[in-house]
């Protein structure tokens, strides 16, 4: 995990550069934008500054969370149950580059909150409570998969 942590802290502002709003996804409908703000929302729950509830029953927790902590990574195309049925969500940020400073700024938030609640606990809505840890190892996941839809990283790179 701690050349995910390295990954954050020194090489993602440059990754992030090499996102445009006209660049296409490899599957999906995301638009850039689209993408990174939903990357945003999940720094929010992980770092304090928004909560989630659980949105999937017992039995999907127990099968979301083996895959969390399995070392399977996301399919393409996989379907995101708190996400719109048809069509994506109003954007939030003015441009993508606010939505850039964003993701940042979580990031950022992620670390300090942890310093001062090393033991905190928050809810992911598909994987449950999750720690530091948890939410380190969903986020370089769900990171990757993301930036490997935008080919913002190489296919087969691991973060």
């Amino acid at each position: 995990m701690n050349d995910f942590i390295e990954f954050l802290k020194v090489e993602l502002p440059g990754v992030l550069d090499k996102l445009n709003s006209d660049t296409k996804p490899s599957w999906g409908i995301l638009t850039p934008q689209h993408m990174l703000e939903h990357v945003v929302g999940s720094w929010r729950v992980s770092n304090g500054n928004a909560a989630a509830r659980l949105a999937v029953s017992e039995d999907e927790l127990k099968e979301h969370r083996d895959f969390l902590f399995s070392e399977r990574e996301f399919e393409q195309n996989v379907k995101n149950p708190i996400m719109p049925k048809d069509g994506l969500w109003p954007l939030r940020k003015k441009d993508l580059d606010a939505a850039k400073q964003q993701l940042l700024m979580e990031i950022s938030d992620f670390f300090k909150y942890y310093d001062a609640n090393p033991d905190a606990i928050s809810v992911h809505p598909i994987l449950g409570k999750l720690d530091k840890e948890g939410w380190l190892r969903f986020q370089r996941k769900h990171m990757q998969h993301h930036f490997r839809q935008f080919r913002m990283i190489e296919e087969d790179a691991v973060l």
